[in-house]
């Protein structure tokens, strides 16, 4: 009886999925959540150099996340919904920024136009980040009802349509948006390239990487470098949250469940416009993907007037030398990549249930909130919580091996994983588990099985993104020492010797191996017929 009664509860996993979240996502918070719910981190900003860098970090995230919304909001409408030439190219590449490393697109924007500074930073996340607002509008414009759509074509013609697309995708678009200035506010490594290339100038998270580094230099002194660091680190996980948290009141990430027809909206033709709106197209998918990419392999072949050799043989050369060299590397990255977007498919359906079935209540905020943390924090900060609470001797074992990398990466981008799926529930009828509970389902068998069942697409997704994530992610890595062997890390230590021919191949292999997956995607998309039939 008790046995049964607890099949059939979510308690045991949801306890399981307690214990995976606190030391995956919130132990190594544990040092920064004092100075943040005292207020004592807050009084640094009273320092003129500390409150000028606050200020420029914000206005460099959200020069960003404006950025990625200008151009990732028309891409979507582009790529989904408008009858332009070029549609499923567009659709095809529209996720491929976030699978090139950013450093990638850093380096290649500096070497196109020998841009630098921080406005160079700005451009460079937010292009970057565009997928975010493009991938998360595609969606819901995907998920319009059709006869919505149809009723503001017959009241108002073609103008009256593209206003109700607009006003369907922008709540999503917003919240695209307030990732985009989350990862710009918390990033390291692009600042801090476009700084050592020309103007120098410093972020806010260069002040908590700067506690890793004194204590690098003072070993003795380690311990109160690294709650400095995790202080420091307070006000801007403050801000971010507060922008993450306003994103999703507004876009209203758990709504309600799908009760349309079914029927896909129809493609709005385009008529004498179809021409303007495939350039277009063509022109914000050459800015986000074909003239970095472009770039970056003409990097891999290039060279000094004196060089000897053709460009196809130094190519050739560098991509010889990358896959002898980052090999390995590439390898620890994309298991540890498995690992972490397995380890999200198995916790991320636990934490959405719960925001689905507390939709709206005060309680439902708290949680958003605790799960949404890691994320919040800069990586430099995140990697810093983790040093300070796993290098101890109950853990010297598992701190120097390969099980720490996969479980602080996996839990710091866990939240998008949760997030994504608490959307994709929330739209799947309560009625299919209910009717699983009477028939004696378990609790698990309901949530994987029947509520899960008909959003395997997005169930992959969220796993997928928190492995994408895992490999590309570069601030962390450096910090932690058993993540140093990785893809990332190589690639920020060649970028930062000059070794361009390596670095530019390198990149490359990286971004091709993480495509894969999404072009089998299309291929098997491609072969059920055509998505809009």
């Amino acid at each position: 009886m008790i046995a049964a009664r607890l099949r059939r509860s979510p308690a045991p996993l949801l306890g399981l999925a307690a214990v995976a979240t606190a030391a995956a996502s919130w132990l190594p918070l544990l040092p920064v959540l004092p100075p943040l719910l005292t207020g004592d981190a807050f009084t640094g900003l009273a320092e003129p150099r500390l409150a000028g860098l606050f200020l420029r970090t914000l206005r460099l995230a959200g020069g960003a996340a404006l950025l990625s919304l200008l151009l990732g909001l028309p891409l979507a409408l582009l790529a989904s919904r408008l009858a332009a030439p070029g549609r499923s190219l567009w659709r095809l590449l529209l996720p491929l920024p976030l699978l090139l490393p950013p450093l990638m697109i850093a380096q290649a924007w500096h070497g196109l136009t020998g841009m630098d500074g921080p406005l160079a930073a700005l451009f460079a996340l937010g292009v970057c980040a565009a997928p975010f607002p493009a991938l998360l509008a595609a969606r819901a414009l995907e998920r319009q009802a059709a006869s919505s759509h149809e009723a503001a074509l017959l009241a108002g013609g073609p103008r009256l349509a593209l206003a109700e697309m607009l006003r369907t995708a922008t709540p999503a678009a917003l919240l695209g948006a307030a990732f985009a200035f989350v990862f710009a506010a918390t990033d390291f490594a692009v600042p801090d390239y476009f700084a050592s290339v020309g103007e120098k100038f410093s972020v806010y998270a260069a002040e908590v990487f700067n506690a890793w580094r004194r204590a690098g230099l003072d070993p003795a002194d380690s311990a109160s470098s690294y709650a400095e660091g995790m202080a420091v680190a307070a006000p801007l996980v403050a801000l971010a949250g507060l922008v993450l948290l306003l994103a999703l009141a507004a876009g209203d990430l758990t709504g309600g469940a799908d009760r349309g027809s079914g029927r896909r909206p129809p493609l709005l033709p385009l008529g004498r416009a179809a021409a303007p709106a495939a350039l277009l197209g063509l022109a914000l998918t050459t800015l986000l993907v074909l003239l970095p990419l472009g770039r970056i392999a003409w990097e891999t072949g290039r060279a000094g007037p004196l060089a000897g050799g053709s460009w196809s043989g130094r190519a050739g050369a560098a991509f010889d030398q990358a896959l002898d060299l980052g090999r390995e590397d590439l390898g620890r990255s994309l298991a540890n990549a498995a690992w972490a977007g397995l380890g999200a498919m198995i916790v991320a359906p636990i934490w959405a249930h719960l925001l689905v079935r507390w939709r709206r209540r005060p309680r439902a905020v708290l949680l958003q909130t605790a799960l949404a943390l890691p994320l919040l924090a800069p990586a430099v900060g995140f990697g810093l919580g983790a040093i300070v609470v796993f290098n101890r001797d109950l853990f010297w074992n598992f701190y120097d091996g390969p099980g720490l990398p996969p479980l602080v990466l996996g839990g710091r981008y866990l939240p998008i994983a949760v997030f994504l799926l608490a959307e994709r529930l929330s739209r799947v009828p309560r009625e299919r588990e209910e009717a699983a509970a009477l028939a004696g389902a378990s609790f698990a068998a309901r949530l994987y099985r029947y509520r899960l069942g008909g959003a395997f697409g997005a169930w992959l997704l969220a796993g997928g993104l928190v492995a994408v994530f895992t490999v590309r992610e570069v601030d962390l890595a450096i910090l932690l020492p058993a993540a140093n062997h990785t893809a990332a890390v190589r690639y920020f230590n060649a970028l930062h010797f000059a070794r361009d021919n390596f670095v530019a191949a390198f990149g490359l292999v990286i971004a091709a191996v993480l495509f894969l997956p999404v072009a089998a995607a299309a291929a098997l998309r491609g072969l059920r017929g055509p998505e809009d039939r």
